[in-house]
């Protein structure tokens, strides 16, 4: 096999592995010290496009992130913010989007996995500190 037939295979490994994450979201996967965080389902991802925070119920969540940085000293981007209150109750609460930056901190060896995330309000600057 030549070398077309080896990058040719690589590449497809590659698509193939991106492309495999649960709900149809991408999921990349990290060299060695390349930080992650943990999503529903215990998944790691790199640069997700979309973090829940209340897996049980699902009415906490970013959207739409664009990460500006990524790496072992932090990780800050931007996206909308899902809130459902739960008054009366969860399931028929008033939803509000909001922008909101996110910094994720905590990455350190062996797993390089973010540990929190400080969410803040673009339109109020209030924030508020998430475990992930």
């Amino acid at each position: 096999m030549g070398i077309a037939g080896s990058v040719s295979g690589g590449v497809l490994l590659s698509i193939g592995l991106m492309t495999s994450g649960v709900c149809g979201m991408p999921t990349a996967v990290a060299d060695a010290g390349t930080p992650v965080i943990r999503l529903c389902g215990n998944e790691l991802a790199v640069k997700p496009q979309h973090i829940v925070f209340t897996c049980a119920d699902n009415t906490w969540a970013i959207d739409n992130l664009v990460w500006r940085s990524w790496g072992a000293d932090g990780a800050t981007g931007s996206g909308i913010q899902y809130q459902r209150a739960c008054v009366p109750n969860c399931a028929t609460g008033q939803a509000t989007y909001t922008p909101v930056t996110i910094n994720l901190a905590g990455a350190a060896p062996p797993e390089y996995r973010y540990t929190s995330a400080i969410i803040t309000n673009q339109n109020t600057g209030s924030s508020t500190t998430a475990g992930v």
